[in-house]
Order: structure tokens, then sequence, then C-alpha cells
């Protein structure tokens, strides 16, 4: 690998033992994957450390104390409670008060506690083309698509970014690696992709199809006219859910895709699929493992719903309520919660029973098996739980092990007021 002089002297230790040990991970993680050279970044998606994780606390507490800063602008993801609020959840306080460590930590380091998947919400837009570095699949595949940013799934890497402002030269940094290699012709009609549920459970059939690949899509010109933000952060999520999908292309929408011909970069496709109805409702079918109809949890936001979304709950919510013994979480970034309570939104979903959960989800919480069996909590934690994400309905059964159902937000805000699905 190819350092600069700068580069080799940190190395060398004249920054200090924290950054020699930060830079040179990154150094050993290039060479591991031929990396040529160390590149600048202009931006950083960390992983936020969590408590539900045994160690990875302490391992921030010991990072720290070598009083290093961020030299780049940071974000975090997710945590396992809600900051401002740990008992809306039910948090067990032991996990609570460990998860508390954190925060005054990444204060410490200059690190963002955002505490989100979807942090372009909040205005973190890394330019087309810029390097970056970002953790949480939903997010990485927004910044490569939507935004033309160039990142890889950084994993515990992304750390030693944030403190050194490099990343190696590798992966999807490299034009060529970023190029198409299956085409998707969407042989739909608008009815059938109006949601973000419907955008899910296109992305989750596309995924299982090409695994870590880059997927094209043509979609017809009446669906690239009327897209929503909304539904691209659904349909990024899922493919990367389903499979490893880090970068897709929709020709005449996003930044890398002028065209179905640039998509390739002027190559061929590996290969060609056309996807029909047929395919969305064998999506819908294999993500639902409900036996009954009854009810007992409602999870909207993942990705992290934007304000946009609340405002449609809200309206879908006002005058009513949610059944007793039905818990109903709405997952969101403080930020964004306090525009919620800036115009109304929130009263509006708290007077339903609904609660809006910050900083986390279903998934990131005391919730999994493995952290009710260690604070003996019910297993699982919930019996059977309605959503509308693909990616939300794909974890909880493998983390929290109930049963779920895939439905549209309709369909989850009439569950949460009656206690059970409608037509199951």
């Amino acid at each position: 690998m190819k350092l600069l002089d700068k580069e080799k002297a940190i190395l060398d230790g004249s920054m200090g033992e924290g950054m020699q040990k930060a830079l040179d991970n990154l150094v050993q993680l290039g060479k591991a994957f031929d990396a040529e050279k160390l590149v600048d970044i202009t931006y950083c998606h960390y992983p936020a450390e969590m408590a539900i994780y045994r160690g990875d606390v302490d391992s921030l507490e010991d990072l720290s104390k070598y009083n290093l800063k961020t030299i780049v602008p940071t974000t975090t993801s997710t945590i396992c409670y809600d900051l401002d609020d740990p008992a809306i959840t039910g948090i067990p306080e032991e996990l609570a008060n460990e998860q508390r460590r954190v925060y005054p930590l990444h204060m410490k380091m200059g690190i963002d506690p955002t505490y989100t998947c979807t942090p372009y919400l909040l205005g973190y837009i890394p330019a087309p083309g810029s390097y970056i570095t970002s953790v949480e699949s939903s997010a990485i595949i927004w910044f490569n698509s939507v935004l033309g940013a160039k990142t890889n799934r950084g994993g515990i890497f992304t750390k030693f970014s944030a403190l050194t402002g490099k990343t190696p030269y590798m992966g999807y940094l490299k034009d060529e690696n970023r190029k198409g290699t299956h085409l998707f012709n969407i042989d739909l009609k608008p009815e059938n992709l109006k949601s973000e549920m419907d955008w899910s459970l296109l992305g989750f059939h596309i995924g299982k199809i090409v695994g870590s690949e880059v997927p094209v899509l043509v979609l017809p010109d009446s669906m690239r006219r009327n897209i929503r933000q909304e539904w691209l952060i659904s349909l990024g999520a899922a493919l990367a859910t389903s499979g490893s999908v880090t970068l897709y292309h929709i020709a005449g929408i996003t930044p890398e895709a002028p065209s179905v011909n640039g998509a390739f970069q002027n190559t061929k496709p590996k290969d060609e699929f056309t996807v029909s109805i047929n395919d969305i409702n064998d999506a819908k079918h294999a993500n639902n493992t409900a036996k009954s109809n009854e009810i007992d949890f409602v999870l909207l936001g993942c990705p992290h719903y934007s304000y946009n979304q609340l405002c449609n709950v809200a309206k879908l919510l006002e005058g009513k309520k949610i059944k007793d013994g039905v818990r109903f979480w709405i997952c969101t970034m403080r930020g964004i919660k306090m525009q919620a309570r800036w115009t109304g939104v929130l009263d509006i979903i708290e007077k339903s029973g609904a609660k809006l959960v910050c900083d986390t989800c279903a998934v990131e919480s005391h919730m999994r098996e493995s952290t009710c069996r260690h604070f003996g909590l019910k297993i699982p934690n919930v019996t059977r739980m309605i959503t509308d994400s693909t990616k939300q309905a794909r974890y909880v059964k493998d983390l929290i092990g109930c049963e779920v159902v895939l439905s549209n937000i309709d369909d989850c805000i009439n569950a949460a007021i009656a206690g059970k699905v409608d037509n199951f």
C-alpha cells in the first residue's frame, strides 16, 4: 500500500498511540483487500456502541482514553433505548444505566449523538462523488445510491475513519465497482407501488436475486415522475436485508444512472429479469409468519420515520385509541420528534396511546431474545407483531422470535386499535 509521508509519520507515532492504532487498523484492512492507498473522507456515520452487546460500551471507554476527536462530521447509529425517555420502551434499569455511559463519551470525542439509521433526514447529506464511511445497511445504500456518495460497509473500522479522516481506497469507492450487474424491468402499475410496504417488497424480491451485486431498475415513466423519498428509503432497506446490496441504480432517477447504459457503464448486464405483481405477492407471503390474527405489538419506523410520515400516522390516529394490551411504537429520531412536538403531531399520536420512540427500534432494544434471557424477561417479549417494513419483519423473526404480520400502514393502524388484523 502506498502511503503519504504524513500517514507514515502517524504510523510511527508522531500523533500519539491512539492515532497510530487507529490508522494501523485501516492500513491492515486495506492490505487485506489489496487497496493501493488511503483516501480522505468528508463524513462518517459511526457505529454507536450498544449495551446489548457485551463489552461494546467498555470498548468505547477504552478508545476515549486516548483523548482523540473526530476530524470529519460524524453521526451515530442507533442505541438500545430512548436517550431522553428510557422508560418509554420498558428497558431494564441496569441495561439503561450501561447504555447511558456512551453519550458523554461520544460528546467528548466530537461525535453528534444522532442515534438514528436515517441521519440524512437531519441534513447530513454528503456531496455526490465524495468518499465517506458508514455503518447501518439502510443508510449505506441511501448514501451510495440516492446521493451518489461513495462508501463501503464500514463495520467497526468506521470508528477509526472518523478519528483519522481516512479509509482504504477499495470496493465501492472505485468507479469500476459501481456499475450495474443485473437489469430489472419493473412490470407493475402505479397502484402496485403506492406505499412504503410495496417498495419494501420490491426491494426484498430483488435483493434475494442479486445478493451482494448491483441491480439496475427500469421503472415505467409514470412511476419515475411520482417517486417519493420515503419509498426509496424502504426500497434500499429491503434490498440490503434480503441480500447484502450496497448500491442500486434506477435509470433516470439516481445520480449515476442517467440511462440504462450509463448505469451499466456501457457494459452488458449479467442477467435480466421482469418483476411482476406475483413476485410482490410472493415476497409478502414469505414475510408473514403469523398463525393467528391477534396482535400485541405494532412497529412503524424501520428505517426511522420522517416528519412527513409522522404527519400521516397522526392523521390516521386522530380521535382513535390503541387497544389495551397492544404496544405501538413509531420509531424516529429526537430532532424529528421535536418538530412533531412543535406542530402538535406528537400530541395527536400520544393521545391515541401510541409511543414515539427515539434512538432505537425493536430489534436494537432489550426485546432481543438474548437480552431477555440475560435479564429474565419474557421470551419472546411480544407474541405477534405487525409492521410495514420487510427489514423489521425479517429481523424480528430471528432476533425477537415472535410471529410477524407484514402489511400496509392502514392495516397496522387498524390492528393497533382492534388488537387484531382483519382479512387475515
